[in-house]
């Protein structure tokens, strides 16, 4: 089997040190499973990097993994509706010639699976048309989900659909994120659920001995959809002094956060490493997250792996994840999350940590992934 992933953001760069994680750690265990699998990474550079040094063109190695990466500097603000039009086809031209070096050294893939409704979509569809390779569609983010997406209606109907309507396989992270896609864009083809693979990193880190305070943890981008004030505010409450609140992440409400850091259980930590990321998250008895809108939640799946419990609000990808062996669904109100800590608190020893990691694997793990993946792929080219 060969397959070819196709990401259109920022690849691992100075700009996006984690840009593409996904598709990496999908690209991985794919090879893992035998597979033949590069990715393939055009990418217009945002404008607010334009004086910055660009990545080069080149084809970058890890492992067996090849990423043939081809970036221009763009002025073309993508957040802007009208910007799309143009930078669709600019996207659909360096990738075509991208594409056409790639298979010159590796010959035409199976398969194709593209990421990202505006450019990535396109990409998938234009090779399919050219070449007649199959390609899967999967989407990762919020702006669906929030209605935020910079696109208007005569895109969608021009290009979007048309695109979905040739796609061979719409996979989707999650049921209700699934269901909001289907509905804002009002489409009647199937969809399809594949969330994104348990990292491979997870067991290269050694868990220190527990220590006696119980440590709440949230790992988040600090903006307004994750909605951090709420859960600060409802543990700054808690009177308990053997608690602890750790905060990963860093974004625009940082400076609203750090007025929290007058209660010294309170500590933010900014521009870990994800060794060091996963060091704390390994180390910590719950998780909390308090998005109103997450399409999976790959960090809760990541704690669910270590055994630990988990803390979130009903949004899409939590209600996929969240069951009674491994934690509490809650509104997103400071009145709920206050009474979910307390829980937690006084229920610690209800939550087993092989229960919860034997149950998370089963549902997400390496197996589960492998047979999802080779059942589309027999699908497909049945």
């Amino acid at each position: 089997m060969h397959i070819l992933l196709i990401y259109t953001g920022e690849f691992q760069t100075n700009n996006a040190k984690i840009g593409g994680i996904f598709q990496l750690n999908q690209a991985k265990l794919l090879s893992s499973f035998g597979a033949k699998v590069n990715i393939l990474n055009p990418c217009f550079v945002s404008p607010r990097y334009i004086f910055k040094n660009s990545e080069s063109n080149r084809i970058q190695k890890i492992k067996k993994i090849q990423i043939y990466k081809y970036y221009k500097k763009n002025i073309l603000p993508a957040k802007i509706k009208k910007s799309n039009y143009l930078l669709r086809k600019m996207y659909e031209n360096i990738s075509l010639d991208l594409f056409e070096k790639y298979i010159k050294k590796n010959g035409i893939p199976d398969i194709c699976h593209v990421f990202d409704i505006r450019f990535g979509l396109a990409v998938g569809s234009v090779i399919k048309k050219k070449y007649k390779v199959p390609f899967i569609f999967s989407e990762y983010s919020v702006e669906i989900a929030n209605k935020t997406l910079p696109l208007d209606k005569n895109y969608i109907n021009k290009f979007v659909k048309p695109s979905l309507n040739i796609c061979d396989y719409i996979a989707l992270p999650s049921n209700k994120f699934a269901n909001k896609f289907k509905k804002y864009l009002k489409i009647k083809k199937n969809i399809n659920i594949l969330p994104p693979v348990i990292p491979p990193d997870l067991d290269n880190i050694k868990k220190k001995k527990k220590e006696r305070l119980f440590k709440f943890i949230i790992i988040s981008r600090l903006d307004k959809n994750k909605n951090i004030k709420v859960p600060v505010q409802a543990f700054s409450k808690i009177k308990s002094k053997k608690v602890k609140l750790t905060i990963i992440g860093n974004g625009p409400e940082l400076n609203t956060l750090e007025k929290y850091l007058y209660d010294k259980r309170i500590k933010i930590l900014k521009n870990l490493s994800r060794k060091q990321m996963l060091k704390e998250l390994s180390n910590s008895n719950c998780i909390i997250c308090s998005s109103f809108h997450e399409t999976f939640g790959v960090g809760l799946v990541e704690a669910a792996y270590y055994g630990i419990p988990i803390i979130s609000s009903k949004c899409e990808g939590p209600q996929d994840i969240i069951n009674k062996k491994n934690g509490l669904l809650i509104n997103n109100s400071e009145k709920h999350f206050k009474k979910a800590i307390h829980y937690m608190l006084k229920n610690k020893n209800f939550y087993k940590q092989k229960v919860i990691k034997i149950d998370i694997e089963k549902r997400f793990g390496y197996r589960f992934y492998k047979k999802c993946y080779f059942k589309i792929f027999n699908k497909i080219k049945c």
